[in-house]
């Protein structure tokens, strides 16, 4: 807060003109986008009606136009997905880049963690926002923090619930009586209500309705598609949702039936030849273990793909890795930058970006001063629980169509979806499961394909998330999900139980720099200790597997042991059929057992893994038979 108060204090400055807005705005965005900084507008929008595009419109016209400072105004939304999309976007509205990064764009999770007096290392983000709310009610810095403020945005609030409406509710009602908020929220979208008891508390949308000082506003217009079963979709699906005149159980029913007779095709299952090569695809599932079992799939057909799902994301972008590899010292400017650059990235897979853009994103994330940037403040920033969008990479994959949950996915779309429909899944009632279809189906711009998902059930979870389902594989088998984010950790990277030494590090860090665009199959073997990933042909591991993952596949085989009679099982020698699906960066937190310079903080190239892998346990005093 501190930080911010001073920035506060060298604000206004004068302003280029707000250039004229586009000729597609219609008049209900213009009003949304030019209402006064301190009005609060709760706006109805469906899928595709420029929600976010009106978003960031307001904050440019908030900032160049209406004049307020770029550290006054504050972005939430509920997803990282949807914060990156906003970023994005917003350094476009604005035309200003520097100026965009001022602007505090951040998920809820992530601002609570921000916000709490004093951070605990290991506290979770349910802790964060715990603490925060206690915090807020006995008044304190927070509060005094927030007399700052001039204008808030609330992205997707119909999916905030639980104790997170509960931050954003206090938090409104703490804003100075002359701050204003924008909210844009779409009922038909909710679909997040059944999570962690969440059902039970009061929706945000539902007390912003209540509130006194919010003025109801809506947007109309379907921009994102013109295809007429789709747009009947877009807009009597979505009446019949929120307006639903049948028992729910009926409206689910009827909500299928009309997606499946205004789609474009159907398909019985997936085809790994018709998606070779779509980047413009979306394939979308109900269930994660669906989207696991096809992407293994599309994996052994050779088909590159894109891969979103909770708890595996794509950290900071590798190619901050790749070129710092290669700038010794305490601290570097543009111009050591932009010739490592030449050197490890220009040219390959991992040149998304312009050099001298790439160097004003670390910049500006580092608050670089004088044309130099801190390795120690860097390797702070990406070892954040949650690092600056702007840096963090996009969905894990060299290419190729994206494969989802639905639930991933909110806020995406694509010219052509396959929505793979599949049985309700528990947890969530009929109403839910409608409003989870309706949104799978509204991602598509062009096409909407109906397919189905393989059959398949019985998976358990472990504490962490991780699924996991007994399989028919003698001895004793299962089938386990890995890639999990904290499947691969900086001790497994450089880490002095693992490796002999630097050299070593290296070694592996240019073999997988080298695999960077190419869709390899991984093997975790039993080695030193550990499960090392290897290539076939290469039995030098890259990677080692973290000791959270390797416990997890111990509470599987104790699982599948039945009884405290039950033969005793020894750890699998071999996993196969793992996915390389990308590459990302991380730098360690100082204090661990790594080898230098990592363990200073230096980054490292981190493999992104996927596969839902069958793993065989042996029975001790039996022949050892190998995965």
């Amino acid at each position: 807060m501190t930080v911010l108060l001073t920035r506060l204090s060298r604000l206004l400055r004068p302003l280029r003109p707000l250039p004229p807005p586009p000729a597609g705005w219609d008049a209900r965005q213009l009003a949304v986008i030019e209402a006064p900084a301190g009005a609060r507008l709760l706006v109805d929008g469906g899928p595709g009606t420029g929600k976010t595009s009106v978003a960031c419109a307001r904050v440019a016209h908030l900032i160049r136009g209406a004049g307020l400072p770029p550290e006054s105004v504050w972005i939430v939304s509920f997803t990282r997905t949807a914060i990156r999309e906003v970023r994005d976007r917003l350094a476009a509205a604005i035309g200003n880049g520097d100026m965009a990064a001022r602007v505090r764009v951040s998920t809820l999770d992530s601002l609570a963690w921000a916000l709490q007096p004093d951070p605990e290392p290991d506290g979770s983000y349910d802790e964060s926002i715990v603490r925060v709310l206690a915090a807020m009610r006995t008044g304190g810095a927070i509060v005094a923090g927030l007399a700052a403020l001039r204008h808030v945005v609330v992205d997707e609030a119909h999916d905030i619930v639980g104790p997170r409406a509960e931050l954003v509710a206090a938090l409104v009602s703490r804003l100075p009586a002359a701050c204003g908020v924008t909210a844009f929220a779409d009922p038909a979208q909710a679909i997040y209500g059944f999570a962690e008891g969440a059902a039970a508390a009061q929706p945000l949308v539902d007390w912003l309705r209540t509130a006194p000082s919010f003025t109801p506003a809506a947007l109309e217009t379907l921009f994102r598609s013109r295809a007429p079963g789709l747009a009947r979709i877009f807009r009597d699906t979505r009446a019949r949702l929120l307006a639903p005149d049948e028992a729910p159980h009926r409206v689910l029913a009827r909500v299928r039936g009309e997606v499946e007779a205004l789609a474009d095709g159907a398909a019985t299952r997936l085809d790994p030849a018709q998606l070779a090569g779509r980047d413009d695809v979306l394939v979308l599932f109900r269930r994660r273990a669906e989207t696991l079992r096809a992407s293994a799939r599309l994996h052994e057909a050779g088909v590159a793909h894109r891969l979103r799902l909770s708890g595996f994301t794509a950290g900071p972008a590798p190619w901050i890795a790749a070129a710092l590899a290669d700038i010794p010292g305490q601290a570097f400017g543009r111009d050591a930058f932009l010739a490592a650059w030449h050197r490890r990235v220009a040219g390959g897979p991992l040149a998304v970006l312009d050099p001298v853009e790439a160097w004003e994103r670390l910049a500006r994330a580092t608050r670089a001063r004088a044309g130099t940037i801190e390795a120690a403040r860097l390797s702070r920033v990406l070892a954040a629980a949650q690092p600056p969008a702007e840096l963090c990479g996009g969905d894990p994959g060299w290419g190729g169509p994206l494969l989802g949950t639905i639930h991933a996915s909110k806020g995406r779309e694509a010219d052509t979806v396959h929505l793979m429909l599949a049985p309700p899944a528990g947890g969530a009632g009929f109403d839910e499961e409608a409003r989870v279809l309706f949104v799978g189906a509204t991602r598509a711009r062009r096409t909407l394909v109906v397919g189905r998902a393989e059959a398949g059930g019985g998976y358990g979870r472990l504490e962490g998330g991780r699924l996991w389902r007994a399989e028919a594989v003698p001895p004793l088998g299962a089938v386990v999900e890995l890639g999990r984010d904290g499947d691969l950790d900086a001790e497994g990277m450089a880490g002095r139980r693992h490796f002999a030494d630097a050299a070593a590090v290296r070694d592996t860090q240019a073999r997988l720099l080298a695999l960077a665009g190419r869709t390899v199959t991984l093997t975790a073997r039993r080695m030193g200790g550990g499960y090392g990933l290897v290539t076939a042909g290469d039995p030098a591991p890259l990677a080692f597997l973290s000791a959270a993952a390797a416990h997890d596949l111990h509470t599987v085989s104790r699982l599948l042991t039945v009884g405290p009679a039950g033969p005793p099982v020894g750890p699998p020698e071999a996993i196969g059929g793992l996915a390389l699906l990308g590459l990302t960066s991380m730098a360690a937190p100082t204090g661990r057992d790594l080898h230098a310079p990592w363990a200073d903080g230096v980054p490292l190239l981190v493999p992104l893994v996927a596969g839902f892998a069958p793993v065989t346990f042996p029975v001790l005093g039996r022949r050892n038979p190998r995965a």
